[in-house]
């Protein structure tokens, strides 16, 4: 008997935005102008079927404690149970793989189902969890991966056999064949496995607390239509400039933003709630602006302060900074978390907003929904939050408040949450969100735990997961408004690992770093500046007209 593996249910999205004939169209140059734009593909792996009929790269077996030591890599049907034989509480799980070398590692995953035809029905929901052991198919049992490897622990169950994020799940009330679309979480691992193969040991089907049996067809069915597939959409995008920078108009704050795909980007900057759309490396004003209050529930006076944002497929998340205003002042716009889902193609892209949670930073000071709770890391944020207390000028954001400034998918599932203040003596201070998409559909938060780095002693300034470098890469900086020092990191994500210094960043006079984006299908980063206090004539660009604000970047390449 195991641990329980719970679902999460995403709410009704809430408003719709779209991001269209809302703004000037920016000109360039020609080269700029012309830049391609992504074709989006579908590829689907299906033994004998798909891409090619010549196609024999799926490895599926089922494991059983009953008879822990007997292989099923050859029966051409499958089944997953909580209570087999009936009475006896012993397990069933499925295991897949599919070989989907044949996208280009330097695809981006937009969406991606797995299909399976059902032999014997179970009204129950059986859940697909990420493997993280490689197996082998003719030998797998549930007591070894392979002949030579037993599991971390009987059943695929332990630190390093399976992460325990929900990718998706099936319910089958009746036989038939059924199609499982993946959620965020399953997008990042199928992207992994594209970004690199190394990493794809396939995905188990579970779930020990039920006790109707789920039969499934397996790929050694004689009706070709009905072994598993597994589909992908994705899309292939033209390469970023290798290196330089660029102006922008319209904005002084580069404060967050994401990759809408290689050759549009997404801005938010925290003096208001508007999200632009830019041509990477066309120095002009934005080819779309849409502003978020009504979506959001603020007026436009209100300041969220919108710090970063992290792309997990199609849906982007964003946080504020979770932080008072400069007088230590407890404002409610500021204590926003929220995601946006995209569709279509840029710079025509619509965002539809899946909801908004305004209890992130409240629920992490409970140590009730942590996984991990560390007594030091809560109290350190409590005495640093005091939300009881309305004003506390010593708590403003660059004095000793708390202050968000980063937000990462991780590969493991889950976000990344990065504190620009406090640290946790001279460590970076990492949050681990495991349930973002249950948050903003009004779920309690849950965390997993605080993770501390090392970044040269200063705080966390913006974060991103990218695919291409299996890394999350990192902004790091002062807390308060020093000059710097500033720098680039690549970290693994995993608790304990180093981050490792990529190189030290200069900043335009009275500005900081405090954006980090991937640049889809290559090895390219961008990064953007916070300009907001660079002098324009005379005066900080954050008071200047709107004509007269504009902000700069810089695209370096990691290797």
């Amino acid at each position: 008997m195991r641990g329980a593996k719970r679902f999460g249910k995403c709410a009704t999205m809430a408003a719709i935005l779209f991001v269209g004939g809302c703004g000037p169209t920016a000109t360039g140059p020609e080269s700029l102008a012309e830049s391609s734009q992504a074709v989006t593909q579908s590829t689907s792996f299906q033994d004998g079927v798909s891409p090619s009929t010549a196609y024999a790269g799926t490895r599926d077996a089922m494991i059983e404690e009953e008879d822990s030591n007997a292989n099923h890599g050859t029966d051409s049907s499958l089944s997953a149970s909580g209570d087999t034989p009936a009475g006896s509480g012993n397990e069933n799980e499925i295991l897949f793989q599919w070989d989907v070398s044949a996208i280009p590692t330097n695809a981006t995953v937009r969406s991606a189902s797995i299909v399976l035809t059902v032999s014997d029905k179970a009204d129950q929901a059986y859940g697909f969890f990420e493997l993280t052991r490689a197996w082998t198919e003719r030998q797998v049992t549930w007591e070894q991966a392979d002949s030579s490897h037993d599991w971390a622990s009987k059943g695929a169950d332990g630190a390093g056999d399976r992460n325990t994020a929900l990718l998706g799940s099936i319910r089958a009330a009746s036989t038939g064949t059924y199609t499982v679309p993946l959620n965020a979480q399953g997008l990042a691992v199928v992207q992994k496995w594209v970004s690199a193969p190394a990493s794809n040991h396939g995905v188990v089907l579970s779930d020990k607390d039920h006790d109707n049996r789920l039969e499934v067809r397996s790929r050694e069915y004689s009706t070709r239509a009905s072994r598993p597939k597994l589909t992908v959409t994705w899309d292939l995008d033209g390469p970023g400039p290798v290196t330089g920078t660029t102006t922008y108009a319209g904005t002084c704050d580069g404060s967050g933003g994401v990759a809408l795909d290689g050759t549009h980007f997404l801005n938010f900057n925290d003096e208001s709630q508007t999200a632009r759309v830019y041509v990477r490396g066309q120095a002009s004003a934005p080819v779309q602006t849409r502003e978020l209050n009504s979506a959001l529930g603020l007026s436009s006076s209100d300041e969220a302060d919108f710090e970063d944002a992290a792309r997990v497929g199609n849906r982007i998340f964003v946080t504020t900074s979770q932080a008072r205003n400069k007088n230590g002042v407890l404002q409610a716009s500021r204590y926003k978390f929220f995601a946006l889902d995209v569709s279509g193609t840029a710079p025509q892209a619509s965002l539809q907003v899946a909801g908004v949670s305004s209890n992130l930073l409240k629920d992490m000071l409970d140590a009730s929904n942590w996984n991990q709770p560390d007594a030091t890391v809560i109290s350190l944020l409590a005495s640093r939050s005091r939300l009881s207390e309305s004003t506390v000028p010593e708590l403003a954001p660059k004095e000793q408040g708390t202050n968000i400034e980063g937000l990462a998918a991780l590969p493991s599932g889950g976000l990344a949450i990065g504190f620009r203040n406090p640290q946790a003596g001279s460590s970076a201070l990492v949050v681990t969100l495991t349930n973002p998409d249950a948050v903003i559909a009004g779920s309690r938060a849950r965390f997993g735990q605080a993770i501390r780095l090392d970044l040269g002693g200063q705080g966390l300034r913006g974060m991103a997961w990218s695919a291409a470098h299996q890394a999350v890469l990192l902004l790091s900086g002062p807390h308060d408004e020093s000059s710097g020092p500033f720098a680039l990191w690549k970290w693994s994500g995993v608790p304990g690992v180093a981050p490792v210094k990529v190189r030290d960043l200069s900043a335009p006079s009275d500005s900081a770093p405090e954006t980090v984006i991937p640049i889809p299908g290559t090895q390219d980063v961008q990064v953007l500046f916070d300009m907001g206090a660079h002098l324009v004539g005379g005066g900080e660009c954050k008071a200047a007209s709107a004509s007269s604000q504009s902000f700069t970047d810089l695209i370096v390449r990691v290797e």
